[in-house]
């Protein structure tokens, strides 16, 4: 279940707020093999809030991912994932002025979570759990629960 919190700045239309937040569920879910469903993507404009970086006031756009660690995702697989996002700011929004992304957090703190009553694996056991969950994943599909039938989608697809 990893948030990524896009806290901006610039004007982002609804179109770039869609790209923003299908690139960052694509980047996500191929390096972290996550099914897409769980990524979460916030955008919350921060043009009026007060922040001081050095004791100065500052405004600039950033994003923050609240992510699960584990031994399997090394410093190095997070730097090339953040770059990954910053390409993609940087092909949806731009990089002039105020456009730019200035900062990408990765908060790897998020110890477990529920998800729809289930509990989250560790990093590095999503396909076992993925597989004895299924059964469960279907009947809430079954029932009409549109996000679970797009998890379905996705998994019956693979």
């Amino acid at each position: 279940m990893p948030l990524y919190d896009v806290e901006y700045v610039c004007p982002l239309t609804c179109a770039q707020q869609e790209a923003l937040a299908e690139a960052f569920t694509n980047l996500h879910a191929k390096r972290f093999n996550t099914p897409r469903y769980f990524v979460n993507v916030r955008f919350t404009d921060a043009s009026n809030q007060v922040v001081f970086r050095g004791g100065h006031r500052r405004k600039y756009n950033r994003v923050i991912l609240r992510t699960r660690a584990g031994s399997n995702r090394t410093n190095e697989s997070y730097i090339e994932h953040c770059r990954a996002i910053a390409a993609e700011w940087e092909q949806i929004v731009g990089n002039e002025d105020d456009e730019s992304l200035r900062t990408i957090w990765v908060m790897g703190a998020l110890t477990t979570a529920l998800e729809a009553g289930l509990a989250r694996p560790k990093t590095g056991e999503e396909d076992d759990w993925l597989e004895a969950n299924k059964a469960q994943f279907k009947k809430l599909a079954e029932g009409g629960d549109e996000d679970f039938i797009e998890l379905m989608k996705e998994l019956e697809s693979d």
